[in-house]
């Protein structure tokens, strides 16, 4: 079951962080591999009313985050352009735990951000993932999602270069 979070669900999601770290770690991909995504900021999408579980017995299996408004560090894109100047939701903290990739966990958040969507009056959504990470980038464009030229987050630590996609529903 996909739901709304909840700040009772941040000590397993903190975990589901953390197992995500080590794999992205193990896999050669800088994401995740710093201070971002950090405690706060899982508490303030889940403040927002941002920030959604699947879950099954009690157990935090997957997350997303699907936010609204402007993504400024989407604003410059590098190498591209949007396909459209429409309102959007930009997707952000999508994670499975490890055991359970390539099942159908990240699929049904995906799908859900789509109705997610539809139902608030978008039909247009953003994401971005690493540069190397081929099994995100293999995901999205299974889902629809476009190349579009590349994205820096904002100053930080690792490296800021994203590659960014978008579908329009």
């Amino acid at each position: 079951m996909i739901r709304t979070a909840t700040t009772n669900d941040l000590d397993q999601i903190w975990l589901l962080r953390e197992e995500t770290r080590v794999l992205l770690h193990d896999r050669g991909i800088d994401q995740w591999q710093h201070t971002n995504p950090s405690f706060e900021t899982f508490k303030n999408d889940i403040r927002l009313g941002e920030f959604y579980v699947y879950e099954k017995d009690g157990n935090i299996l997957g997350m997303i985050a699907i936010k609204g408004g402007i993504e400024k560090t989407y604003n410059i894109i590098y190498d591209g352009k949007w396909g459209y100047d429409l309102p959007y939701l930009t997707i952000h903290r999508l994670a499975v735990k490890r055991d359970l990739l390539g099942g159908q966990i990240s699929r049904e958040l995906l799908k859900f951000a789509d109705h997610l969507a539809l139902e608030k009056g978008i039909n247009y959504i953003r994401i971005d993932t690493y540069y190397t990470n081929k099994y995100a980038i293999r995901l999205f464009q299974e889902f629809g999602y476009i190349l579009r030229g590349w994205i820096l987050l904002e100053p930080g630590e690792g490296d800021l270069k994203r590659l960014a996609f978008d579908k329009l529903l």
